[in-house]
């Protein structure tokens, strides 16, 4: 059980890096562009290790539950996702992302309360709404003035279908009895390339192309082989362990991360109101955590 909750933070720990970097190479490189690059690093990196990848597909395509699950999962985990992370990026402010990205444990609970029937007590709500208040603190520096002058624009609305795409994929995947994790992730990661590759093509028709130097090579190698590989291993992991509502409630802690990022990186300090958030988040994960049971799926 344990396993599965440091699975979880891991991986978002892992994922925060992603936001940071999409900001810092926006105007270098398209999102298209970054999405398929980061996940043809990480198919480069794990094709030689997939020797039984046949049998995996047999598996796969022999129930057709797990089949449209598998392609659901593959879609909006690979090609959807990350790909509507970069775009908003460019419409939208990172204040208005980052209080849209949280809503995802939220809409986990939402899905697998309506379209799963499982129940969700009054105190787990609760604990949702103690995090998200936290998360909305940390994220304006408590001027909640801010939230009033918040504007929807075409970013948010990509941002919001991205929050959207993960809770879903979070919800859908389930792994195959007979298929480890890495073959599954793999399968994925390949599927979800083939639907990339013709806006990719579009996009190198438009005229866009990739201006290589070693900065934004080191970004998308570190997103193709951490933020793919690694975070995405590490999130199916924990969904296989304490199930999706759980390990969705990690999500909340990517505020956190992202602070941590900027105080080691930009010497960030900190406060008491930053110290208030932190406890409000820390409080209503751990009552999402101690009110809120799944049976575990694999």
């Amino acid at each position: 059980m344990v396993r599965g909750y440091l699975y979880s933070l891991l991986a978002v720990a892992l994922w925060s890096v992603n936001f940071v970097i999409a900001d810092i190479v926006s105007s270098k490189i398209t999102p298209i562009e970054l999405s398929f690059y980061r996940w043809l690093v990480a198919f480069m990196v794990l094709s030689p290790f997939m020797r039984s990848v046949p049998k995996s597909i047999i598996t796969v395509v022999r129930d057709r539950v797990v089949l449209w699950s598998f392609i659901v999962a593959s879609l909006l985990g690979i090609s959807i996702f990350n790909t509507l992370i970069y775009m908003a990026g460019r419409y939208t402010s990172s204040i208005n992302m980052s209080l849209i990205a949280v809503t995802s444990p939220v809409f986990i609970t939402v899905i697998n309360r309506v379209f799963f029937g499982r129940s969700v007590r009054v105190i787990t709500w609760f604990g949702v709404l103690l995090a998200t208040v936290g998360c909305v603190v940390l994220i304006t520096k408590g001027n909640f003035a801010i939230l009033a002058g918040l504007q929807i624009s075409f970013g948010d609305i990509l941002m919001l279908l991205a929050a959207i795409s993960f809770s879903v994929y979070a919800v859908v995947q389930r792994i195959p009895k007979g298929m480890t994790h890495v073959e599954y992730l793999f399968l994925m990661i390949f599927v979800g390339l083939v639907a990339l590759l013709p806006f990719y093509l579009t996009d190198m028709f438009l005229g866009n192309s990739l201006s290589v130097n070693l900065t934004t090579l080191s970004y998308i190698l570190y997103l193709g082989i951490f933020s793919s590989l690694v975070a995405f291993y590490l999130w199916n992991r924990s969904i296989g362990i304490i199930g999706s509502m759980q390990t969705g409630v990690a999500y909340y802690l990517l505020p956190v991360f992202v602070f941590l990022i900027d105080y080691i990186a930009f010497r960030t300090k900190l406060n008491n109101l930053i110290v208030s958030s932190f406890l409000l988040i820390f409080g209503g994960v751990i009552i999402i955590h101690f009110t809120r049971h799944e049976k575990r799926t694999n």
